[in-house]
């Protein structure tokens, strides 16, 4: 039985949100690993080569390297190091419009980890301190459990996010 139009749509709704949100994500993590030194030294102690996958079924999926010349994205990766893998791209939506935050949808189960789960605590602080830049403060608040002090302005971060610098 197929699943009525409106649902379908929806769904591909969603699915475009979250590549438009991981492609900002990415850009996002590549310009605060030049400019922020805490997501320096978070990226600095992954390991050359080291390989992360965001993924979700039948959707848009990340794929990210540390190279020597900082984050790397790769079309696809079989094996990445640490894999993230979100159980619908529904519960990828919530996660990446900011509706819920990483804790609490690690809490509730939307998503699987494969990989060392200290690896995955490194990026997901690199993402806390993205979202920091990237979200409005009265939204950040209500995702994170603090807001961090920003090192550089937000508008620094989305320029080079949207020039890809």
């Amino acid at each position: 039985m197929r699943p009525k139009a409106r649902y379908r749509l929806a769904a591909g709704m969603q699915a475009l949100v979250c590549r438009v949100v991981l492609f900002f994500l990415f850009r996002a993590l590549k310009a605060l690993s030049r400019l922020d030194s805490r997501v320096k030294a978070e990226v600095a102690g992954w390991p050359e080569g080291w390989i992360l996958g965001l993924v979700m079924p039948g959707g848009p999926s990340l794929y990210a390297s540390r190279t020597g010349r900082g984050l790397t994205r790769l079309k696809a990766c079989p094996q990445p190091d640490l894999l993230i893998r979100f159980k619908s791209i529904r519960d990828a939506f919530y996660v990446f419009t900011g509706q819920m935050g990483v804790a609490g949808a690690y809490a509730q189960h939307r998503f699987c980890l494969r990989g060392n789960v200290g690896d995955a605590m490194s990026f997901v602080r690199c993402v806390d301190l993205a979202e920091g830049y990237l979200f409005p403060s009265f939204w950040a608040k209500r995702i994170l459990k603090e807001v961090p002090q920003k090192q550089v302005s937000s508008l620094r971060v989305y320029g080079a996010a949207l020039l890809g610098r």
